[in-house]
């Protein structure tokens, strides 16, 4: 399993990457607008946080598809705000 943390607006005071301008919910909406794309992931329901999680026989060619996805959501997302 690998994750990507996101800078979070609102969860503590005591957290490293919160950021009071940083969007809201972005991790639920990466991982939203990458289902409707077909690339299926988690999110904690928490902090800011994707989770991937890849069957270890994962091959090149969906690894790349994958990233490639993730990659499109995160810049659709980030230009909403």
């Amino acid at each position: 399993m690998v994750a990507v943390e996101f800078s979070s607006p609102l969860f503590s005071v005591h957290d490293p990457v919160l950021d009071r301008s940083a969007p809201r919910n972005l991790a639920n909406r990466v991982t939203k607008r990458c289902g409707e794309k077909g690339l299926l992931l988690l999110s904690t329901s928490v902090y800011e946080v994707i989770r991937f999680i890849p069957p270890l026989n994962i091959s090149q060619s969906d690894l790349k598809k994958g990233c490639e996805i993730f990659a499109e959501a995160l810049d659709e997302v980030s230009w909403e705000g």
